[in-house]
This record gives C-alpha cells, sequence and structure tokens, in this order.
C-alpha cells in the first residue's frame, strides 16, 4: 500500500472546469498549427509536392487520409476541415469523438511525409488518443451546458493519469539517453551551439547568454543532460513530479524565447498542460466556509454559481445566497447593501467585503488549483483596470445570458443544501 501511495500518488486535483480549461488550450494549438500548416500543406503532403507517397516508409503501412487521394486540393482540404475540427473539440461538441479523427489526420500526416517528426509529435497522438478514453461532459464543455448537474463529480482516472506521466518521463530519459553519443553534450557546449544555430532568434537575450562564462554554459548543458536522464526514475516519484514538471516546463519556454521553432516546444508544453496535477496549488486559506451572494435574476451570475458548484462539490469554501434574500439583509447592513453592485458580493469569515474583480479572483483563488495560477497571474494586473473590465460584462449581462425563471440555479438536491434563503 505504500509503495502504491509512493509511485500513483493519491489521486489527481483534476476537476470537468479545470481539465476544459485544459482542452481549450490544446484544442487551440491543434486549430492554430493545421491552420498555419493549410497554405504549405500541397507542397509538403500531396502528390505535387516534394516527396512522393513511394518515398514514404509509413504510407503504405498507415490507412491514413491520404490513402484515397493526395491531390493538392485534398490535403488542402483536410487541413481545413482539421482546423474546424479543432476548434469544435477545444469547445467540448463531442470531443472524445473528435479526438480519434483528429489523431487520425495527425496520423496520417506524419505518415505521407514522416520528415516532419519532432519531439513533440508523438505526445500530441497520444494526447488524443488518451482523450478518447477519459469521461465525457465534463464542467465547461458545450455538451455539458444542457445538464442539472454540471461536471457530475468528473474526474481524470488515476491510471491514465499516471500512463502520461510515465510517457512523458520515459520520452525525456531517452531524449537523454540519444544525448550522450552527441560531443558536444559531453562537452557543454550544445547550449552555445543551440544559440548560434540559424533557427536561434537572436536579441539581448541570446547575447547576454552567449556572453556569460564556459564553466555556466556547460553547467547549464549537463544541468538539462542530467534532468533528462533521471527523469523517468524520479518521476516514479510522486512528490518529485513538482519540481520535474516545473524545471523542464521552464526550459521550453526559455527555447520558446531563444529558438524560431515554437512548435517544436509548444507541443511539449501541451504533454506538460496534461500532466499537470492541480492538487500541487492547494486553495488559498483554507478555513471557514464563505458567502457568495449573487443576482438571483442574472444568468451570468447562476453559472457563475454553478462553476463554483462543479469545483467544490462538498461546499467546503462558499456557500451562496441571493442578493434579493433574507440572507443578505440580515448579514449586512442597510448602509453596506446600498454602496454594493447588484452581481457578485463575497463575505469572508473575517466580516471584509468583496465586489467586482476582487471577488471572483478571491473566488478562484479559494478553488485552488490552476484558478488560483489564474487568480494570481491577474492579481498583478491593476485593479481600476480589472474593474473596469468587469463592469463591462455586468452592463451587459442580462443581454447575454436569458433571465433564469428561479433565483436558485437549477442544480441536483443534494447541492440546494449549500443554498441559503
Amino acid at each position: 500500500m505504500f509503495l502504491k501511495r509512493l509511485l500513483l500518488g493519491e489521486g489527481n486535483g483534476w476537476t470537468g472546469g479545470q481539465y476544459s480549461l485544459c482542452r481549450f488550450l490544446f484544442g487551440a494549438y491543434l486549430a492554430i498549427h493545421f491552420a498555419h500548416l493549410a497554405p504549405w500543406g500541397s507542397e509538403v503532403f500531396s502528390s505535387a509536392g516534394v516527396l512522393p507517397a513511394s518515398a514514404s516508409p509509413l504510407f503504405k503501412l498507415f490507412p491514413g487520409v491520404f490513402q484515397f487521394s493526395d491531390a493538392p486540393a485534398v490535403v488542402t482540404g483536410v487541413l481545413v476541415v482539421a482546423t474546424a475540427l479543432a476548434v469544435l473539440f477545444a469547445l467540448g461538441v463531442r470531443d472524445r469523438l473528435l479526438a480519434i479523427a483528429l489523431w487520425w489526420i495527425w496520423a496520417s500526416l506524419f505518415a505521407r511525409n514522416p520528415l516532419i517528426a519532432n519531439p513533440g509529435l508523438p505526445y500530441i497522438g497520444w494526447m488524443l488518443l488518451a482523450h478518447a478514453c477519459l469521461p465525457g461532459k465534463p464542467y465547461g464543455s458545450v455538451d455539458a451546458r444542457d445538464d442539472a448537474d454540471a461536471g457530475a463529480g468528473w474526474r481524470f482516472p488515476q491510471p491514465l493519469y499516471v500512463a502520461a506521466w510515465l510517457v512523458l518521463a520515459a520520452g525525456y530519459s531517452y531524449s537523454g539517453y540519444t544525448k550522450l553519443v552527441s560531443p558536444s553534450w559531453l562537452d557543454g557546449s550544445a547550449f552555445v551551439y543551440v544559440l548560434e544555430s540559424p533557427l536561434a532568434r537572436g536579441g539581448d537575450i541570446g547575447d547576454l547568454i552567449l556572453a556569460l562564462p564556459k564553466s555556466v554554459h556547460a553547467g547549464l548543458t549537463w544541468g538539462v543532460l542530467g534532468l533528462e536522464l533521471l527523469f523517468l526514475p524520479l518521476a516514479l516519484l510522486a512528490r518529485v513530479r513538482p519540481i520535474l514538471w516545473l524545471s523542464m516546463l521552464l526550459m521550453h519556454f526559455g527555447l520558446i524565447t531563444l529558438i524560431d521553432f515554437a512548435d517544436l516546444s509548444l507541443g511539449m508544453v501541451m504533454i506538460h498542460l496534461f500532466t499537470f496535477d492541480p492538487a500541487w496549488v492547494p486553495a488559498f486559506k483554507h478555513g471557514p466556509v464563505e458567502t457568495l451572494f449573487y443576482d438571483g435574476s442574472c444568468g451570468l451570475c447562476h453559472r457563475t454559481v454553478r462553476f463554483v458548484l462543479s469545483e467544490d462539490r462538498a461546499g467546503a469554501s462558499f456557500r451562496f445566497a441571493p442578493l434579493q434574500g433574507e440572507t443578505f439583509t440580515a448579514k449586512l447592513t442597510a448602509e453596506q447593501r446600498a454602496t454594493l453592485p447588484d452581481s457578485l458580493v463575497v463575505l469572508t469569515a473575517e466580516g471584509t467585503i468583496l465586489t467586482r474583480s476582487e471577488a471572483v479572483l478571491h473566488l478562484m483563488k479559494r478553488l485552488g488549483g490552476a484558478w488560483r495560477v489564474l487568480a494570481t497571474v491577474g492579481s498583478a494586473v491593476p485593479r481600476g483596470l480589472r474593474d473596469v473590465v468587469y463592469d463591462g460584462v455586468a452592463r451587459i449581462r442580462h443581454r447575454l445570458f436569458a433571465k433564469p425563471s428561479d433565483a436558485c440555479p437549477i442544480v441536483p438536491r443534494e447541492l440546494r443544501l449549500h443554498f441559503d434563503p
């Protein structure tokens, strides 16, 4: 049992809403990738392109879409369709089925021209297949929009999450192993070669790094090599994973900054999103349950309440009450109520009243995980600017969202226990 907890961990902190955010970013990456590829598709993948189908050893082995035809118009059409499918995937429209379709197109492109290979390509294919194995309709997907119990306790299966980590770790360690035959990685000069390559962006940052002592260059080179070689054995320890994950993610962001080949590192960033564990970022300020007051006649406010409920189904952070209810009147004085907006108000356990963007950021911090990360980033934006955006949305919210028929959002009976009158 101890060994099982050591290797597998206690589970992961993924919720439906957080995974929908991950799926949206993944789908956006795929859509941009296919859209950028479309103008060049006929040159790279078609019968009129640089590589005839007979030159690809994989073309006849894999039953890809281009087995039917690899005419230039067909290739361009497939890439346009893939772009549209990726957008629907990002939004959560039949996303598990679309994941299989996108994987087929992804694999077909590689089978038609294996010269497009890069280290991030197999990870993307694996993620698409893994997504098809996940539970459906997480909160935040279009397919779940009409469900009364949005999210319904959606969870990322732990065996699949661990499998994602093993795939990532094995890939990194294999990459490190292959570098052992490279003299530049062994003598510590690989980092310099990268910055002096034709793909280097140049600029002040690159020049500054090149000006550093050779010992620093060697340390960076050997540090990356050592981290890759040890990634697999260290990743077997659940408590070490956050450090490994962040170290390699920062490396890829550094490469995006320094090297003009963003698609390579962006593919690796996607698998890092997939292997993120929201439990690494605990909720801010564990303590007494606080109260979220909301406009009972506002459709957007109802959606906000359902969002919080889907992320905090145990009710450990918030109770809910309409601004038009007796709880709001009882807990705040007439003078306090007169100065408050008619959208969202948070009453903290200490009696502090939070409104507008401060209330939204507080909600996200209390939920933890990816929401706390986003809230921390959002806190760096000046409050005045944040409130201008909040007030702008608040002014048009009734036009964007239909007025609810009830002050209490439509939720299952057990979740109604979290509401006060």
